[in-house]
């Protein structure tokens, strides 16, 4: 799965960082690679969730030690997801500010997940807003 987004679609594109929950989905892995002016974005998630999904609204967001934002990359995931399993997120951002992810030393590189809505494999449906 790859994707190209202008740094201005990146960051208005989708629902707001501020409405979301952080602690049902772990970052495990992630890595940002510079090449020619992309910046390929891997990241490993963990599911929290309390119930087996079939649909989560997600973004994964990359900030820098003293809170700034560097950016972030949609995470959705449209297939069945079980209790405790794991999914990647990956794709190619070209005009973003993700390649200062990969110059910075990695402590200094919060990588957080925001997940925004979640459609339970019953059915039932849950936001965060």
């Amino acid at each position: 799965m790859r994707y190209i987004f202008l740094s201005a679609a990146l960051f208005t594109a989708g629902n707001a960082y501020a409405a979301c929950n952080e602690n049902l989905l772990t970052v495990k892995e992630w890595s940002v690679n510079v090449k020619a002016d992309e910046a390929e974005v891997a990241v490993t998630l963990t599911s929290s969730l309390k119930k087996p999904a079939r649909m989560i609204d997600a973004s994964v967001v990359f900030s820098d030690a003293l809170g700034q934002l560097i950016g972030q990359i949609p995470a959705d995931f449209d297939e069945k997801l079980a209790i405790g399993a794991t999914y990647s997120a990956e794709g190619s951002y070209a005009g973003t500010k993700l390649e200062r992810a990969a110059k910075l030393n990695r402590q200094d590189v919060n990588v957080t997940a925001c997940l925004r809505g979640v459609v339970y494999e019953d059915g039932t449906k849950e936001e965060f807003k």
